[in-house]
């Protein structure tokens, strides 16, 4: 459900994308690097080194880290300490990584997944809530994205991401991004 959310969204991504360079495909690039994931079933494992080989440009390598990461939960419970170990490997996927891009969604992720343990159906409302508000901020937080107008690419490309798994894991996959 999210790979579909963000691929309903790619084109959107490759418009607005600015950072690090407006070459218009962070859409692309997320779309084929995330690929895996709409098929990982049960071998996760295998799932998360095709999408570490498949990782195209800077969002793909550094989404592909993170989920390589996330990929080992073996429930829900596994989410946090998970997505912190994403977040590091995400962070560790770009010589400088920059606060204000997709890196931004996966620390306030991991920090809200933490808070909210034991998970349930209304957290979930609160971390997209929470990210949200993280993306909103890229726009302010590079001078790129401020020159322009718009949000980071790649930090919208995650929330939108997550905005489908999320309503997909809590039986809401009838609703859309906001």
């Amino acid at each position: 459900a999210g790979y579909a959310c963000l691929s309903a969204w790619a084109d959107l991504l490759d418009r607005i994308n600015v950072f690090p360079v407006a070459d218009g495909d962070t859409g692309a690039n997320l779309r084929i690097s995330l690929a895996p994931l709409r098929a990982c079933g049960d071998d996760r494992a295998a799932a998360a080194s095709q999408m570490v080989r498949c990782a195209t440009g800077n969002s793909g390598n550094i989404a592909a880290a993170f989920f390589s990461g996330l990929l080992a939960a073996q429930s829900v419970d596994d989410l946090a300490a998970q997505a912190a170990e994403g977040r590091l490997r995400a962070r560790r996927a770009v010589a400088d990584p920059q606060d204000g891009t997709m890196l931004s969604v996966f620390d306030s992720l991991s920090e809200i997944l933490a808070r909210c343990a034991p998970l349930t159906a209304s957290s979930f409302e609160t971390i997209l809530t929470a990210l949200q508000q993280t993306v909103l901020t890229t726009a302010q937080t590079l001078p790129d994205c401020r020159s322009a107008g718009v949000v980071d690419a790649g930090a919208l490309g995650m929330y939108v991401y997550f905005d489908g798994f999320f309503r997909s894991v809590t039986g809401q996959g009838g609703k859309s991004p906001s």
